[in-house]
């Protein structure tokens, strides 16, 4: 209870600047640079939809009718007829992320490598809003792990277009990190959080069992035949999937 009323009261007792007209130009360009990054991979890539489908347990989410709303718009589509709630909930489950940091490390290498890299650099030191921006990236990107990641690739992805699309998305995973940690001044992610780093260092042997029995129990779903809908194995099987979801996104926290 004591963080909340601390924060207020910092808050209350702190001047923060003004944004300035450079400030929103600058904000202006990152947004320009990763939103094309972002839609690039997302809706640019033809081998997009198909690796999210495989890597992700999102068409088993629908199936098992977690929430108060459908999984998706409508049956059929790309990744536009998805709901939000159930688009970030299938890459928390796989601990990418995804959702929370494409996009990010590369308009913020361009903004760095630019004439405005001074202004910039200023803009995350001054202005409060941007740095905890920034800084709530580099917690979503402490608690990504693309190892597990990978894992869910090796069991689940059959299409090799789409393997290399996940060996693709890792990269850009640890591309962002390094630009995270370029425009913080960090040598590794979350230095100056060190509640993060003690809860992750507890939390993360446990979910990773987790993930790893998820992965596992995908494969098994998918490998069960149509005709064995209603089967015994399935219910068992999906039981143990829901199973496994609570868990992970427990484990996950404020991004579960």
């Amino acid at each position: 209870m004591d963080i909340y009323p601390a924060a207020v009261l910092a808050e209350k007792q702190t001047k923060r600047p003004v944004p300035s007209a450079e400030w929103r130009e600058l904000m202006h360009k990152l947004s320009e640079k990763s939103c094309a990054a972002y839609r690039k991979i997302v809706r640019g890539d033809e081998r997009f939809v198909p690796y999210f489908r495989s890597a992700t347990p999102e068409l088993e989410l629908s199936e098992l009718k977690i929430g108060s709303r459908p999984a998706k718009r409508k049956a059929s589509g790309g990744v536009e007829s998805l709901r939000a709630i159930p688009w970030n909930f299938a890459w928390t489950q796989t601990r990418l992320n995804l959702p929370t940091w494409l996009g990010v490390g590369q308009a913020v290498n361009e903004m760095l490598d630019s004439e405005d890299a001074e202004a910039f650099r200023n803009m995350y030191n001054e202005w409060g809003s941007f740095r905890t921006t920034i800084d709530l990236v580099e917690m979503v990107l402490a608690k990504s792990e693309p190892v597990i990641a990978k894992h869910y690739d090796d069991l689940l992805v059959t299409d090799d277009l789409a393997k290399e699309l996940g060996l693709e998305i890792r990269q850009i995973h640890h591309d962002t990190e390094q630009a995270v940690l370029r425009l913080a001044n960090h040598t590794e992610l979350g230095e100056d959080n060190a509640l993060l780093c003690r809860v992750l260092k507890v939390r993360n042997p446990y979910v990773d069992c987790l993930n790893v029995l998820q992965a596992e129990t995908l494969k098994r779903l998918r490998a069960v035949p149509e005709g064995e809908g209603d089967s015994e194995r399935k219910k068992v099987l999906n039981d143990a999937l829901l199973t496994t979801i609570t868990g992970i996104a427990n484990g996950m926290g404020n991004t579960g």
